[in-house]
């Protein structure tokens, strides 16, 4: 081929290209530039069947609007109640259509709510309340119910939380059968059911993760109703769910390590208590601690590598719930180039250096593992370079795994000191010392505290509560006490404060999440109705909060 047949073909090449370009810039439809700003919403003006229509038999339901009109995530946008199984969407630039896979259950009222899905091509503006509600039969139904729903730990509204009602029978699983009606929150967490028909309901709510309308207890926070049923017979108001993650699943050891020094076994929730038995009567005493809530971690200590250890685990798990569990304890033997090493035992000081230091607190020491011994001569007070006050052991009481010693408060001196800790003052049980440390101790000004005191307003008598105040954004529990009515927390750090009040009703000092299966609700939680701003020497007494 020559040069110049070469030129021509690349010439009606870029031509081609060119041509194809503009037609495609042509078919765009976008708003003409300049010009006042498009800030109305599509119109629905018409459909089939038409709003509120009866005896509706067909298969197909079209909607037009007045616009062209952008149609995205319809599968996931569009809530139809009662449910109708699989249907196929088409969608037309004005409009679209729905082609329902089976025929719809005489004498019913159907809703479509479009929600989100539908908004204008060119601003992208939402068309809001699109739903179209028809009969298969005579009647309407028009009865409906709304409410809240919010988070019980922060009391925040939640968006986007499926609030379901099923017809109820003694055999209801809401786990295993999906709901008849259901809606989802708003922006608010407000929801509003309409057009459901008088009878017998069933509710609950709950973060429908895959979109199954099946409740997954032990992944999805939810609430439920207590009473056995809802006789709807008129409009039902402020029908409010409050969520929280109520996980039942039975303790399991899911993952165990096995290292020369230790065999740590992990939990699939929370325990919140451990006691190890060895099954040999003449077998040296074993050491254990729990790590990060959900792991129990057993020190070889000075046994014999090459021993196998059979030992019995009871726990209790975050749900008060015993569980007796039997495993055998090989520990692995070092590789060659291995060798096992000395390395600094750690401690942490609370409260932490540079924290005030009110006349309530005591000195807390957490360890890293176990301490297996201790030098009381190593530890002391020192007010300057001569002066020394000896710690009084009767004041140092050290916790069950023996990892956290508290110095009482009764032993601390009221002048400024330095809390000395001399190097190898703890042996942990793997022979590892501590360093020197020294912690100073100042005792802050009572002016430079606050007070923050109230009551709780109920109806119930000899109700105990536990009271207490969330620091921050962090949502960090800083004080906490247990209570029948009035509550008062002196020396309180200035700061911004929530006060959430847990209702105790099995007086365990804790929250109890509910079981959805036994009908029986998570203890609820109040709230004080806004943060508190606690300054310096400032008290904020005689504040209500409102109990069932």
């Amino acid at each position: 081929m020559n040069k110049s047949k070469k030129l021509s073909l690349l010439l009606v090449s870029f031509l081609c290209l060119g041509f194809i370009l503009l037609l495609n810039s042509c078919a765009q439809m976008a708003s003409p530039p300049g010009g006042k700003k498009d800030t109305l919403a599509p119109v629905l003006l018409q459909s089939n069947p038409t709003l509120k229509s009866k005896n509706f038999k067909g298969k197909k339901l079209d909607l037009s609007f007045n616009e062209y009109v952008d149609i995205k995530n319809v599968n996931q946008e569009l809530l139809v109640t009662p449910g109708i199984g699989f249907y196929e969407t088409k969608i037309y630039p004005k409009g679209l259509s729905i082609i329902l896979d089976s025929a719809l259950n005489d004498n019913t009222t159907y809703t479509f709510n479009f929600r989100n899905s539908i908004s204008d091509i060119s601003e992208r503006n939402v068309a809001k309340n699109i739903k179209l509600v028809f009969s298969t039969g005579n009647i309407i139904d028009s009865l409906s119910i709304e409410g809240n729903v919010k988070n019980l730990f922060t009391n925040k509204k939640l968006e986007n939380i499926l609030v379901a009602v099923y017809p109820y029978s003694d055999t209801l699983k809401i786990d295993k059968q999906k709901p008849y009606y259901f809606t989802k929150t708003d922006t608010s967490g407000n929801y509003q059911l309409e057009n459901l028909k008088a009878g017998k309901y069933y509710m609950a709510a709950f973060a429908d993760v895959n979109n199954n309308l099946l409740l997954n207890a032990n992944k999805e926070a939810h609430d439920f109703q207590k009473e056995a049923f809802i006789d709807l017979k008129e409009h039902l108001k402020s029908k409010d769910f409050i969520l929280s993650n109520q996980n039942l699943d039975s303790l399991k050891i899911i993952k165990t390590t096995t290292t020369a020094k230790s065999v740590l076994y992990e939990f699939n929730r929370g325990i919140q208590e451990a006691k190890v038995e060895q099954k040999q009567s003449n077998a040296e005493k074993i050491v254990y601690q729990i790590e990060q809530n959900k792991q129990l971690r057993i020190f070889r200590g000075t046994t014999n590598k090459n021993d196998t250890l059979f030992i019995k685990l009871n726990t209790t798990d975050s749900l008060n719930r015993l569980k007796e569990f039997s495993v055998k304890i090989k520990y692995r033997e070092l590789n060659k180039k291995e060798k096992l090493t000395r390395k600094p035992f750690n401690l942490s000081v609370y409260p932490k250096f540079g924290a005030r230091f009110s006349p309530l607190d005591s000195i807390q020491l957490d360890f890293e593992k176990p301490v297996a011994s201790w030098n009381i001569k190593k530890i002391y007070y020192k007010i300057d370079s001569l002066k020394r006050i000896s710690i009084d052991e009767k004041n140092i009481k050290f916790n069950s795994y023996s990892n956290q010693l508290i110095i009482s408060k009764k032993d601390l001196p009221k002048e400024k000191v330095n809390l000395i800790f001399e190097k190898d003052a703890f042996v942990s049980i793997e022979q590892d010392s501590t360093d020197y440390v020294e912690y100073p101790i100042e005792r802050e000004e009572l002016e430079n505290f606050g007070l923050i005191s109230g009551k709780i307003n109920s109806t119930k008598k000899d109700q105990q509560y536990v009271v207490q105040l969330i620091k921050g954004q962090e949502q960090e529990i800083a004080y906490s006490q247990i209570v029948k009515e009035n509550f008062t927390f002196n020396y309180i750090e200035p700061n911004i404060y929530t006060i959430r009040v847990i209702e105790d009703l099995n007086k365990d000092g804790k929250w109890t999440p509910g079981n959805f299966q036994t009908k029986k609700v998570a203890e609820r939680m109040f709230f004080y109705p806004m943060p508190l701003k606690l300054k310096a020497n400032f008290e904020l007494t005689d504040l209500v909060i409102q109990g069932e």
